[in-house]
């Protein structure tokens, strides 16, 4: 019997990779913009939740232009 559980989507996944590189990507762009990111500040604040509003934003405008 196999007991390995199987994860349709982790780290050995290549979109899982791809999407984690597009991630980093965005960080470090916003970082070099004096933007901040939502790992900048405590999870469920409000300045947590606006940087994470904003880099949605970012993620989806990104993708938009594929």
């Amino acid at each position: 019997m196999n007991n390995e559980r199987f994860i349709p989507f982790g780290p050995e996944d290549s979109q899982y990779l791809e999407a984690r590189a597009l991630a980093l990507s965005i960080a470090a762009i916003r970082k070099a913009q004096g933007k901040r990111n939502p790992v900048d500040y405590a999870v469920g604040s409000p300045d947590w939740e606006t940087a994470d509003e904003d880099f949605a934003r970012d993620v989806m405008r990104i993708l938009a232009s594929r």
